[in-house]
């Protein structure tokens, strides 16, 4: 039966609060204790987890990075040092076959050697010094293709050298045709015009002048032949300073600039750069 006074809270609409014994209460606190410290366990045992299979794991890492960047290091510089050595070698290789070329071209292709060399048996003497007959493009072709064939120069500097050198031997060649039909015609220019003719040299000239003396003791013929002797003698002359000349400036350019331009800049400033002080005067270290 209802106490009057939970019936007359119940119609003014207030529930009554259940008050729940006090060993239940008790009970769900210690699970709720046990459950909480568990909990704090197993979040401890996480993050000791995840010191151990993250953190230390990336810290290794980053040192082992650490550690092979410094030899990688080393190593691009080895490598660096070493592309420098090639390429320094290779250039010493391209000067040295380069200087070695330009001087046989120089001599082979200006024909320096026909002012010189042994005469052929029953040749003139005078025919065979004055023949311009080297094709300067034909005889700097053949070096083009030996260095093709060596195998020193690398492809890039091979076509260079080339178009270098192809267009110094055309204008070479070009001089060469021009001098050679000067010394065929000077024959024919000079016998309607002396002044085209050089001047007899000191010693034949004093030689004239003393045979000329007795032209009144020779007959017509004998001074007519003198004469004649004496304009060979001019007409020879000139040839040969015409040929000589050729010869001189197309060895001079094949030695001086068949080697490009850019790569004898390049060796100049190497040579400067290794060169070693010059010593100071006896001026100077007075002063």
């Amino acid at each position: 039966m209802t106490p009057p006074r939970n019936l007359q809270l119940r119609r003014c609409g207030i529930a009554t609060l259940e008050v729940m014994p006090v060993g239940v209460s008790s009970h769900w606190d210690s699970w709720l204790s046990r459950g909480a410290s568990i909990f704090q366990i197993v979040g401890i045992g996480l993050a000791l987890a995840g010191l151990f299979y993250t953190v230390i794991p990336l810290y290794q890492r980053a040192a082992v990075d650490e550690q092979l960047a410094r030899p990688e290091a080393g190593l691009k510089a080895v490598e660096s040092s070493l592309a420098e050595a090639r390429t320094e070698t290779y250039r010493l290789s391209r000067d040295n076959y380069l200087r070695n070329a330009t001087r046989a071209a120089a001599d082979e292709c200006a024909d320096v050697r026909q002012s010189f060399m042994t005469i052929p048996p029953g040749a003139p003497e005078s025919e065979f010094r004055l023949r311009l007959d080297v094709d300067v493009v034909e005889c700097v072709n053949r070096y083009l293709a030996r260095a093709d064939e060596v195998k020193v120069l690398n492809p890039a500097d091979l076509v260079v050298w080339r178009d270098w050198a192809t267009s110094i031997a055309s204008d070479l060649e070009a001089e060469r045709q021009s001098a050679d039909e000067k010394v065929v015609g000077v024959r024919q220019k000079a016998a309607a015009d002396l002044s085209v003719l050089e001047s007899l040299g000191d010693f034949a000239r004093r030689i004239d002048e003393f045979l000329s003396r007795y032209d009144a003791l020779r007959t017509p013929e004998q001074r007519q032949e003198r004469l004649h002797r004496l304009f060979d003698q001019r007409v020879e002359r000139t040839q040969t300073s015409i040929a000589t000349s050729y010869r001189q400036r197309a060895s001079l350019l094949l030695f001086r600039d068949l080697e490009p331009k850019p790569w004898r800049g390049e060796r100049r400033m190497r040579e400067e750069a290794t060169r070693p002080p010059a010593p100071a005067s006896a001026a100077s270290r007075r002063t």
